[in-house]
């Protein structure tokens, strides 16, 4: 046979093997989430993701047994006298809302309402989720995470998908004993350092991989790499946007200004609590008997402090101010700091001016509070609503 037939013969099976693994690949269907696998039960859609629908916060589910469905008992709202307690506003603003019930899981387990979904929040981070149909213990899963565990700076944890009780619960704090289906690796792409740096994204990813080879379980991302860092830059600049300071002060129309004693007088006639740092705080009572500080009042001058043990002290002004990324229902509670500003001013025979100095029209309360609903529904938008854990954990 003459060299050219012979290299002509090779080359054609080169060219069929090559065509045969080609046809091959192209036949293997991408791997897809069993039916009886989805995390809200059966789907009609195999191609979607549950994990990576749009979460709405944690949720409790409602348990059936024997085929009856049993709804969790559900505590009573604290009811708060206001009239033995000053230190809590009776302002309508601060009524807890009423716990969203919406979606319901049927599972064959007992109802618990102490129990919460602990699992990722594609909002502020990017997940590696890790699927498998056999079931994994917890030191089984944090095994593997351990030996392959980098160091992060930015929050990361590792979830599992408790088959006993359907919810998905942080497994540094779960007991040894319990099993999991799936396991969810995170990182937050930005807080208030700044944004995930590129190197930290991979180093993540690159550990993502390794704990997915390790457990021999396939792997998908909430994002692709690229993307994530560009979601990371994206919640940076809306932090830096949104991360903003209400502010409204009163100046003393008289020359000898305000007297420590009568603002300490009409502070705690409206409600207002004197506590950290010396000043006064609008505070919220919570069920579990939390106080949260929705805005606060401070002399307007440095160090800022409202001192009880010296009467003799005044000042020019007094300044209201408010976070508003850290209140749930920030519009209301600007009303209503704007409101308890009048009345002091009133009271104290002051003025409200603005952070130049200029007096505060109502036109101007109007379009601060229109600017306060936008940014309240800019950061609905988001899925990281104004007060939420979310929140807290991005600015």
């Amino acid at each position: 046979m003459e060299l050219r037939t012979a290299l002509f013969i090779i080359g054609m099976i080169v060219i069929a093997f090559i065509a045969f693994i080609s046809f091959h690949r192209s036949q293997q269907k991408p791997y897809k989430l069993p039916r009886n696998l989805h995390r809200y039960g059966r789907s009609d859609n195999d191609e979607v993701d549950p994990l990576f629908e749009p979460r709405k916060g944690p949720q409790t589910p409602r348990a059936t047994v024997a085929k009856e469905e049993i709804t969790p008992q559900v505590e009573e709202p604290v009811k708060v006298d206001y009239r033995k307690d000053p230190e809590v506003s009776p302002a309508p603003l601060i009524r807890e809302e009423e716990p969203d019930n919406a979606s319901t899981l049927q599972l064959d387990l007992q109802p618990s309402a102490k129990q919460e979904d602990k699992g990722p929040q594609k909002a502020l981070e990017y997940v590696a989720l890790i699927r498998g149909a056999e079931t994994i213990t917890r030191d089984q899963a944090l095994g593997v995470y351990r030996q392959h565990e980098y160091t992060m700076e930015k929050r990361n944890g590792i979830f599992g998908f408790n088959i006993a009780n359907g919810l998905w619960c942080d497994l540094e704090t779960e007991d040894m004993s319990s099993e999991y289906r799936d396991i969810c690796l995170t990182i937050q792409l930005a807080d208030a350092n700044g944004p995930v740096s590129e190197s930290e994204l991979h180093r993540f990813s690159q550990m993502s991989l390794e704990v997915a080879e390790e457990l021999d379980r396939p792997v998908v991302f909430s994002m692709d790499f690229d993307e994530a860092l560009a979601t990371a830059q994206d919640l940076d600049r809306f932090r830096k946007e949104l991360d903003v300071i209400l502010v409204v002060s009163i100046v003393a129309r008289s020359e000898r200004g305000l007297t420590i004693t009568a603002i300490h007088r009409e502070a705690e006639k409206l409600g207002l609590a004197y506590g950290k740092d010396n000043i006064y705080h609008r505070i919220r009572k919570t069920a579990e008997n939390q106080a949260d500080v929705l805005f606060s009042m401070a002399n307007m001058f440095k160090p800022g402090e409202l001192p009880k043990d010296d009467n003799t002290i005044h000042t020019s002004g007094l300044t209201l101010f408010m976070r508003l990324t850290a209140v749930s229902k920030p519009v209301e509670v600007y009303t209503d700091m704007v409101k308890t500003a009048k009345s002091l001013a009133s009271r104290l025979n002051g003025i409200l001016v603005d952070q130049e100095n200029r007096p505060i029209s109502e036109t101007m309360i109007i379009s601060q509070t229109k600017s306060v609903m936008k940014m309240a529904s800019q950061m609905d938008a988001k899925e990281i609503p104004a007060g939420s854990e979310l929140a807290h954990r991005l600015f």
